[in-house]
């Protein structure tokens, strides 16, 4: 039986802030080499570039990755170039028209980033419609009030007629205590049952970049590492 993933039920999981230990799921399938971006070297002014494929060949999956190992590499066509990114701004992708089911969500440690996939159980060309948006999170605060456990900035990911099944997420939040850009991951309160919202904690600012990729169906962060 579906069950609703929405803000009234689990704000107050975001609440917690728990910054509990987990073991990471490598993200090894991802086929291809991610388009480089320019790392800054000093406070960095966020860059975030949107990037598609139509029918990557998916590779091998192995879990138990090592942290610090390079990601697999990713061979998305760019939609967009690289532009000084807002604080506030909204990049929206994908197209509604179907409704989809959340297969996993998993993460991983790599060397100069963290990776974050959202599965979706059904085929298709196209992925669920998203929007994401990096904010202050202490001027942009959850709808359920200011939380300084997410640190200085999230990463908000509201996806359109999504659904997850009992049992397809992990445990949220999860803590990310030792990680150099994220504090932890964990529902964003939508409360709206035609979309389902997750929240990236950031210590503070920095470059992402998203991909949507298809066969199968998933959309990929990649935050990277101050």
């Amino acid at each position: 039986m579906k069950k609703r993933l929405w803000g009234g039920v689990l704000c107050g999981m975001l609440l917690s802030g728990l910054a509990i230990g987990c073991t990471s799921k490598a993200v090894i399938e991802e086929p291809g080499a991610p388009t480089a971006t320019s790392l800054p070297t000093s406070t960095p002014t966020p860059l975030v570039l949107i990037l598609t494929t139509a029918t990557p060949a998916p590779g091998p999956s192995t879990q138990g990755a090592t942290p610090g190992a390079p990601p697999a590499p990713l061979t998305p066509a760019p939609i967009s170039a690289p532009a000084p990114f807002k604080l506030g701004e909204t990049y929206e992708g994908g197209a509604l028209g179907k409704i989809w089911n959340l297969a996993e969500l998993r993460y991983a440690f790599h060397a100069d980033r963290l990776r974050l996939v959202w599965e979706m159980a059904e085929p298709g060309a196209t992925v669920p419609k998203y929007q994401v948006t990096e904010v202050d999170n202490a001027t942009s605060p959850f709808p359920s009030g200011y939380d300084p456990a997410w640190g200085s900035a999230r990463i908000d990911l509201v996806l359109s007629d999504v659904y997850a099944r009992d049992g397809q997420l992990p445990a949220l939040p999860i803590g990310l205590a030792a990680n150099p850009a994220a504090t932890q991951i964990g529902i964003y309160p939508t409360y709206d049952d035609a979309r389902l919202g997750f929240s990236i904690g950031l210590h503070r600012a920095v470059p992402f970049t998203v991909y949507q990729l298809t066969d199968p169906v998933r959309i990929v962060i990649d935050i990277v590492y101050p």
